[in-house]
């Protein structure tokens, strides 16, 4: 881009001052696109690192953990109302797949002890349940703890994790 402005000067008419003045210019504007270029370049090689990264660790995850299969419908037990004091959106999901955070703030652990889906006589079979087979982020949660004020709680009964915007199943 230089020599072509070089060249052009040649052929206009105009003071010394006025020429090195555009040729300095010339010379900031292209420094500035040098460093616009590497900016790009930088941010895209970090970019691309942070992707490697993060598909290294979804690679050691070698199955996902499916929860429906924990879901048992007892179509014996009396029918009841369920408490429900663990609501609202994924906002983030643990390393574990059984620890989130909701969109309230609130911080869950799934353990083994956690009941999973809804049982009772009028509870629907495992299939038809809002139940996904992992946790993630957007997935809408409705469950029990008995203790509230622990952070993070640890779930006690998980009805419902299922994203009515974009369904696993």
């Amino acid at each position: 881009m230089m020599n072509a402005y070089k060249n052009v000067m040649k052929q206009i008419h105009a003071s010394e001052e006025f020429k090195r003045k555009m040729q300095e210019e010339m010379m900031k504007y292209e420094k500035r696109s040098f460093m616009k270029k590497v900016r790009i370049s930088v941010g895209s090689l970090v970019a691309c690192a942070v992707i490697a990264v993060l598909a290294m660790v979804n690679i050691n995850h070698e199955t996902p953990i499916d929860l429906t299969d924990r879901i048992v419908a007892d179509h014996s037990a009396p029918a009841a109302s369920a408490l429900v004091n663990i609501e609202g959106t994924i906002t983030e999901v643990g390393e574990d797949g059984l620890s989130f955070t909701l969109d309230n703030g609130m911080e869950v652990v799934v353990t083994d002890k956690t009941k999973i889906g809804i049982d009772g006589p009028t509870a629907p079979p495992k299939e038809e349940q809002l139940f996904e087979p992992t946790f993630r982020v957007g997935n809408l949660i409705g469950g029990y703890t008995e203790d509230t004020s622990s952070n993070p709680v640890q779930a006690a009964a998980i009805y419902t994790n299922w994203n009515f915007e974009h369904p696993l199943r």
